[in-house]
């Protein structure tokens, strides 16, 4: 498939254009979404750190742990999911997504939860129904232009929107009462599925950005691309049935897949672009993810360390290269890695090293090791918010709407 539509760049001129009438942080989705989703991953983990390690949290709705791996799954990926995908939705279709007012309420609708989930003032049935609202919403809103333009192959966008929903109301439904744990293996259905969207828009925009960047597209492997996003969810399925034979060899066989799509789309300049091998390198992430996971099952030992390789290594350096990736396209900038942005890529890189890995060679070395990760998150995040910032917050330079 092919990555038209999901990033327009364009260049200031010295053409007169008319100003734009959006206020710029709601003009498209991407820009709200995207200041809020950086700027939370710092302080979530910020908090998260402090808590864990000076006992300070007291347990409301959600306990710590819970509460950490929530707000990071549906509070700061569903941001930049959401920011994401109202853009590129409306670049495919020709038609419009949430701006202005629209887009302003989507934004409280997904940040109320956010600190309503620290500091509870609702009842905990208001309160989870207010944090399942989001998702629903958001898949629907993304399913009319794609209904309307006869996009087919765009379904599986909002379908999965739709799952990470359902797996965000059993976390609810067992905080209520109402079901017995089912809160570890929906947060891991959760994640899968953000990995199968990673799938979905890795397979469009990495060979597009890399014709872009490096003058040439990898070739496609017909195959593997039909087997990309069917492999992560026959994954997610074995979890669901928590059949451990099942889980390991799927794991092995969805690992392979994109392993071979990785390697096909591997090229030694691309390693010199910032901008690309971040994006690899996130890649690179999900298949460690699967390899890990089948081995933590096989070896006896923990799957945290298979998460955390797809939480860090995949959907946060993913994101981020995605991120400022379109922050810099969709507001008329050259896409060119800013001062100190390459930085933060690498700090995210070590993040991933020492959360993930780390505590395999050592388990004593677990603390540590969460230090170093917390440390090089909030550092690295802190990094794009400051650069980004005005970026979101400012009309673009060539005054186009956007």
């Amino acid at each position: 498939m092919s990555g038209k539509g999901f990033i327009n760049i364009q260049i200031g001129t010295d053409e007169q254009t008319p100003e734009p009438k959006q206020w710029a942080p709601l003009a498209l989705g991407f820009r709200p979404f995207f200041l809020l989703g950086i700027w939370s991953a710092a302080v979530l983990m910020l908090v998260s750190t402090i808590g864990f390690s000076g006992q300070i949290w007291h347990d409301n709705y959600f306990d710590l742990p819970l509460w950490h791996a929530h707000e990071m799954v549906f509070g700061y990926a569903t941001a930049v999911i959401a920011g994401f995908l109202l853009t590129s939705v409306r670049n495919w279709t020709g038609l419009p997504t949430p701006t202005g007012t629209a887009l302003a309420l989507l934004v409280l609708l997904w940040l109320a939860p956010r600190l309503l989930s620290a500091v509870p003032l609702l009842s905990p049935p208001a309160f989870a129904l207010l944090d399942s609202l989001f998702l629903p919403l958001l898949a629907f809103i993304l399913f009319k232009p794609i209904l309307k333009a006869k996009q087919p192959h765009n379904f599986p966008i909002p379908l999965l929107i739709l799952m990470l929903g359902v797996c965000n109301a059993a976390i609810h439904m067992e905080a209520l009462g109402q079901l017995e744990a089912v809160s570890s293996q929906a947060m891991q259905i959760a994640v899968i599925t953000i990995i199968a969207l990673i799938t979905v828009v890795a397979g469009r925009v990495v060979p597009f950005f890399m014709q872009r960047t490096i003058g040439e597209r990898p070739a496609e492997n017909k195959l593997i691309e039909k087997l990309a996003l069917p492999s992560v969810l026959l994954f997610a399925a074995t979890i669901a049935l928590d059949n451990g034979w099942l889980i390991v060899n799927t794991a092995f066989l969805t690992a392979l897949v994109h392993a071979v799509r990785l390697i096909s789309w591997f090229d030694i300049k691309a390693m010199r672009e910032p901008m690309l091998w971040v994006l690899l390198a996130g890649y690179a992430g999900l298949v460690a993810g699967f390899i890990m996971y089948g081995l933590a099952l096989i070896l006896d030992f923990s799957t945290v360390q298979a998460l955390h390789a797809w939480t860090i290594g995949a959907i946060a350096m993913f994101t981020l290269g995605m991120m400022t990736r379109v922050g810099l396209g969709h507001t008329g900038r050259p896409v060119q890695a800013l001062r100190w942005i390459p930085a933060a890529f690498v700090l995210m890189f070590i993040a991933t090293l020492s959360r993930a890995f780390l505590p395999l060679f050592d388990p004593e070395l677990l603390d540590s090791a969460i230090i170093i990760s917390a440390t090089c998150w909030i550092v690295a995040f802190t990094i794009i918010g400051i650069r980004y910032t005005s970026i979101l917050l400012r009309p673009r330079p060539d005054g186009k709407a956007g």
